[in-house]
């Protein structure tokens, strides 16, 4: 075994050997590669290994240590303590296996600090009393054979992998000729001071560099070391060095840099005993350190920074002292700095903590740094017990005390909380000014002073006081007042503040014992503290806030509410006297000669005699909002109204009373600027008739009738004068915040709850405060109040400005610290009348009711001739020429879709009314079919969704829903008959014949009947061969004719074809139309356009037929416009047709113009069989002898009708012949269509 004076040679051979025997090679490289990671894993930071290094030092017991690099590249670490054994030397190649795990006057335990170098470097070369070795990545160790190959190449080439072993464990012997020569060179010029050295091959120097600064700038780092006292860092050109020396008088540690104090601490070290249930705790906890498990004491060292105090120029010391440590610098140590930071303390802590490998983290589950935080809170009451007595520290101890720590849910910082709270509560650690150590519920602070001016102030007294001011009892001390001190105040000292101090003034406990010498004695202490000019008289408080001056009836007053007595007027400070002046003993005193300047000091400080406009300036105006009660209401009034008459008040002054009280009529008192005149005062608007059920704001009259020289009817246009003054109101006035008010405050200013809650412009928050709001005085009444409402809107339209009540608003909204809530958001249309008028019912109407301003008709004559007394019309007249006031009130200008259908629901629930009303109505359906083409989709769907409830006026004066309602389009008139069998919709002339009709119809669901949906019964058919025969003769001609007037040939060559083989053409002696088997008119052409027939009653030619003839063949030719042409061709002659067709220069046709079609065996021709009479005929019924057909049918066959169907003639027909309608099996002959024609 080797020892301090003999070769660690062979041990390192011994050790070498050993670290590099491996059976296999993967082993070598799997210890290599976990060795890589933990020296590059174990420190991430650049300085910590220096501390590692540090650290061994100190526990080498080295009191001086050198730091220096060597040209770039080598960095060196010497000391001066004990040289390397072999202990160490197996220490530093072993895993875990530090020389320290039980070394109780050592740092380190964990046997891996020194493995932190090779994180930074690849060679390290250490040296020890004049012997060297290095661990060296590049040293090639002798190939194993056994291990299957010849040499390292070939096993890398087999294996594909690169072979590498764990030199960090494996000491090299170095001779000192394989040193670089600076190295040696350095090491020989400190032989004598240097016993070890770390050299270590630099990877990175930057790194290096600026650790190596880093540590001269933080000399504190190196409190805690056990035996280093001094650090020099070498250069080439200046050597920085950094010691510590100890003042053991008082604890302290001076740290100097370049032999300059660079900051002074006072140590403090407790030795703590262990307990029991810790130490058998400890010893369960397997990762707990050794050594920690031998020991039966443990130690805490508390650091207090301390600033030496300077003195001023007097020589008195004026700060310094113990200092609390900043956040930032609050770092736990374990003799070294820890990275540990999270923990704010106000001392530096230096203990044993059990921390990670890298000191980076401490483990908050070790029942040892549980223990350890427990105990903290409790060495530093102790110590700051020590600090208070010694005269140099005294109060400063105070900065010690530490405040909870955070957050809460971590274990260490609760165990240190509950200890805190304990010890705060339970530690006797404040000293009183007898030197006595208290509780924190024994002492109270005294930020006033007034404790120590026993001259004036009875310490019984002022004890007494607080104790019956105290909610909760305390056991204050005897002697319990010590000076106010922040840091007591936040641990919860009681402070007597100034607001007790003027509170104790005042009461009965302290007037008892203060007597009048007493109080000369008192205003001669304030006279000295306050009449020294531009002096600090270390009074925190304004003199005109204590009261401090006896009066007449031996209470002390403030400066502001008394008075000298002033025999002139009466006043002689009689102690029934009204007002307040100072005791006639002490202005006796103060007449003095030698209290002069004391009595000066007091006038000028505001202490006047006694006038009416001395008390109005001093008393009045001061206490303008309190002053005022019920006992002096009348009389204060009456004294301001003589002031007001004799024009001694000013301007100025009159505004300052605006927050004067005043009674009101129901014996209240407000402030003067929220008072309006009640009507006895005749005010230009006279509010309170509407208004004093509802608003305690109208001024009492008791002011004119108890005033002394009042006469009968006098003119009250002097008190309305002075009561204006003091701000009482006559108009409705504009109120404006320019203010920022939150959506509470302006709830509270009568702002509507619904208003104060809309979204913010980002669509994602609440608004929370306004800025720029506006109200007109008493607008929420209005709501629902329709004469006051009348009332209030005539006048202010009248009187105010339409475009200052519509300012735009600022609305404040989102996160604090965003820019919505910091610089709002102007918002357009959102001022607050605007919203009113449409939200509450508060606009008066036609019918006497309140109602929104938006759903509210204007005053307009077309629109009352429409809608009558049913819709409500805004009751006050908008100025044409104040537009703004449309903007505002938005009244409606129009019906909405809604409006009509409202209308039309009123107007049938009015029965009585219903014959003036018809009228009425088709002017509504007019206006409809006027509008409906402009209707959006959104209030066409509208409209469907109210139709399923609207009712609608019949044929014959019914009310019935529109969706059962029918139309018939084919007729320009009433139709009774269909009435009777379907209830029609009732429409006139005007409203049938509208080009909408047809959207009108469709979106009220009322069907519409057209001529194929009614049910044809002809008389006596048979084939219109003749009417047939007239429209082939006239084809030819009416081809040349609309070819002339520039008809498509299209249209023109069909003619033929629609005419000789598409159509039949069959007459008839009557045509009936009848729906649901009810007889609806008679016609006299109908088209059949199922089979493609055209029915005409005989003869065809007759002037009854033409009314309609020529304008449904134009339909079937498709010949539109052409019927007055078409009459001429059917009713002329040839010859006629001839000379028009000569005289309108159209070509003639000739032969070769004439078509004849093969006929087309056609199916519909008079498919309905012919009908004979079955019954003999009454005189004037018709003939029973009517065949019936299906218009609307999609059967080729018409739907035969038996003999027993009888159909029950219309009411309304025109004749009394009662018609059978029934079906015979005899059919009609087919005609022949082939029919020659002359020659034209």
């Amino acid at each position: 075994m080797t020892t301090n004076e003999t070769s660690l040679r062979q041990c390192i051979e011994e050790l070498s050997a050993k670290n590099t025997d491996y059976k296999f090679p993967e082993q070598a490289i799997n210890q290599a590669e976990s060795l890589k990671s933990l020296s590059s894993d174990l420190y991430t930071d650049n300085i910590r290994f220096i501390y590692e290094l540090i650290q061994n030092a100190d526990d080498a017991q080295a009191r001086n240590i050198y730091l220096t690099i060597l040209e770039e590249k080598y960095f060196i670490i010497a000391h001066n303590g004990k040289a390397f054994d072999e202990k160490d030397l197996k220490g530093i190649c072993g895993v875990n296996n530090g020389t320290k795990k039980k070394d109780l006057d050592k740092t380190g335990y964990k046997g891996l600090g020194f493995k932190a170098v090779f994180g930074k470097s690849d060679k390290v070369m250490i040296y020890s009393r004049g012997e060297y070795f290095r661990f060296d990545s590049f040293y090639q160790i002798k190939w194993n054979k056994e291990w299957g190959t010849d040499d390292q190449q070939t096993w890398e080439k087999e294996n594909d992998r690169q072979f590498i072993y764990p030199w960090q464990i494996n000491p090299v012997w170095t001779n000192e000729n394989e040193i670089p020569s600076l190295i040696r060179i350095f090491l020989n010029r400190k032989k004598k001071q240097i016993h070890v050295a770390y050299v270590i091959l630099l990877n990175n120097i930057g790194e290096i560099n600026s650790a190596i600064n880093q540590l001269k700038q933080q000399p504190d780092l190196f409190l805690f070391l056990r035996n280093i006292s001094h650090i020099t860092f070498l250069t080439e050109s200046i050597n920085d060095t950094i010691s510590i020396d100890r003042d053991l008088s008082h604890g302290l540690k001076k740290v100097f840099v370049n032999k300059t104090i660079d900051s002074q601490w006072i140590i403090k070290r407790f030795e703590l005993d262990i307990p029991d249930r810790i130490l058998d705790k400890l010893s369960k906890d397997t990762k707990a350190p050794e050594k920690l498990r031998l020991i039966k004491k443990a130690e805490i060292f508390l650091a207090a920074k301390y600033n030496a105090p300077p003195p001023n120029e007097h020589g008195a010391v004026i700060s310094g002292g113990i200092e609390k440590l900043r956040e930032q610098d609050s770092v736990l140590f374990s003799y070294l700095p820890t990275k540990i930071f999270e923990y704010k303390f106000p001392v530096l802590i230096n203990a044993n903590f059990l921390t990670n490998v890298n000191r980076e983290q401490i483990h908050t589950d070790s029942v040892w740094n549980q223990w350890l935080f427990e105990r903290i809170s409790g060495e530093i009451f102790q110590w700051i017990k020590e600090l208070v007595k010694d005269n140099k520290f005294r109060s400063q101890a105070y900065r010690l005390i530490p405040s909870k720590l955070h957050p809460e849910n971590n274990i260490l910082t609760k165990k240190f909380n509950d200890s805190l709270a304990a010890n705060i509560k339970h530690c006797n650690f404040i000293s009183n000014r007898k030197n006595q150590l208290l509780r924190v519920d024994q002492v109270i602070m005294d930020s006033t002073s007034m404790s120590k001016q026993s001259s004036f102030v009875n310490i019984d007294s002022m004890r007494e006081y607080i104790n019956n001011s105290e909610k909760n009892l305390r056991q204050y001390d005897d002697d319990p007042f010590i000076d106010y001190d922040l840091n007591l105040n936040q641990i919860g000292v009681k402070t007597f503040t100034w607001d007790q101090c003027i509170d104790m003034f005042k009461s009965d406990i302290f007037i008892k014992t203060h007597s009048i010498e007493e109080n000369k004695r008192m205003i001669e202490y304030f006279f000295a503290k306050y009449s020294k000019i531009d002096a600090d008289n270390g009074m925190d408080i304004d003199i005109q806030r204590i009261p401090f001056l006896m009066d007449q009836k031996n209470r002390l007053q403030l400066i502001k509410n008394i008075y000298f007595p002033a025999d002139t007027i009466g006043d002689n400070g009689t102690i029934d006297s009204e007002y307040l002046f100072v005791n006639k003993k002490i202005v006796t005193w103060l007449t003095e000669k030698a209290q002069h300047s004391i009595k000066k000091w007091l006038k000028d400080k505001g202490v006047d005699e006694r006038t009416d406009l001395t008390y109005l300036r001093k008393t009045i105006i001061p206490n303008v909002a309190s002053y005022i009660t019920q006992e002096n209401a009348i009389q204060t009034i009456k004294m301001l109204f003589m002031l007001f008459q004799k024009n001694v008040i000013t301007k100025k002054e009159l505004d300052q009373l605006r927050k004067l009280k005043l009674l009101t009529t129901r014996e209240t008192l407000i402030p003067a600027e929220q008072c309006f005149f009640c009507d006895q005062y005749k005010p230009r608007l006279q509010l309170e008739v509407y208004l004093k059920a509802n608003e305690d704001r109208f001024l009492s009259f008791e002011y004119v009738t108890s005033h002394n020289d009042r006469k009968e009817n006098e003119d009250l246009t002097d008190w309305r004068r002075f009561f204006i003054k003091l701000g009482v109101q006559e108009e409705l006035h504009l109120v404006v915040f320019d203010q920022k008010l939150t959506s509470f405050e302006a709830e509270g200013y009568g702002f509507s709850k619904q208003y104060l809650s809309p979204i913010s412009p980002d669509g994602k928050h609440k608004v929370d405060a306004f800025f720029g709001l506006t109200t007109i005085t008493f607008m929420q009444h209005t709501k629902n109040n329709y004469e006051f409402a009348k009332f209030f809107w005539s006048d202010v339209m009248k009187n105010l400005d339409a475009e200052v009540l519509t300012q735009k608003i600022k609305v404040y909204w989102g996160h604090s610290h965003k820019r919505g809530a910091i610089e709002g958001t102007l918002l357009d249309d959102a001022d607050y009348i605007s919203w009113f008028v449409k939200h509450i019912e508060c606009m008066p109407t036609t019918v006497k009711t309140c109602e929104l301003s938006n759903s509210i008709f204007i005053d307009s004559k077309e629109l009352k001739e429409l809608c009558g007394e049913y819709m409500c019309f805004s009751s006050i007249l908008l100025p044409q020429e104040k537009t703004n006031w449309h903007g505002i009130f938005d009244f409606k200008t129009k019906l909405s879709i809604d409006d009509y259908f409202v209308l039309l629901q009123k107007i049938r629930d009015d029965e009585k009314n219903l014959k003036d009303n018809l009228d009425r109505i088709q002017i509504i359906y007019s206006h409809i079919l006027k509008e409906i083409y402009y209707w959006s989709s959104d209030e066409r769907k509208a409209a469907k969704a109210k139709v399923e409830s609207l009712y609608l006026l019949t044929e014959n004066d019914q009310w019935k829903l529109a969706s059962n309602l029918y139309f018939y389009m084919e007729s320009h008139g009433t139709n009774n008959n269909l009435n009777d069998a379907i209830p029609c919709l009732k429409l006139d002339y005007r409203n049938r014949n509208n080009s909408h009709l047809p959207q009108f119809l469709e979106l009220l669901k009322i069907k519409q009947i057209r001529m194929n949906d009614l049910k044809l019964a002809d008389k006596k058919s048979s084939p219109a061969e003749h009417f047939r025969r007239k429209l082939i003769e006239i084809s030819p001609f009416l081809k040349k004719w609309l070819t002339n007037l520039s008809f498509p040939s299209g249209v023109t060559s069909l003619v033929d074809k629609k005419i000789q083989q598409d159509f039949d053409f069959i007459e008839s002696d009557s045509l009936e139309l009848f729906y649901n088997q009810n007889f609806v008119h008679k016609t006299n052409v109908y088209f059949d356009s199922v089979h493609k027939q055209l029915y005409v009653t005989r003869p065809w030619n007759s002037e009854t037929t033409f009314i309609d003839l020529p304008k449904k063949l134009c339909q079937l030719l498709n010949i539109h416009g052409f019927e007055d042409k078409l009459r001429f061709l059917l009713k002329g002659t040839i010859e006629e047709i001839k000379r028009q067709f000569v005289e309108n220069s159209i070509e003639i046709p000739t032969n070769k113009d004439i078509v004849i079609l093969e006929p087309v065996a056609s199916p519909n021709v008079l498919q309905q069989p012919s009908l004979s009479a079955t019954a003999t005929s009454e005189p004037n019924k018709r003939d029973s002898s009517i065949k019936i057909k299906e218009t609307n049918s999609n059967k080729s066959e018409p739907i035969p009708v038996t003999t027993e169907a009888l159909v029950t003639h219309s009411k309304n027909q025109k004749t009394k012949n009662d018609t059978s309608i029934i079906n015979s099996t005899q059919s009609c002959p087919s005609i022949p269509q082939h029919i020659p024609f002359p020659l034209y």
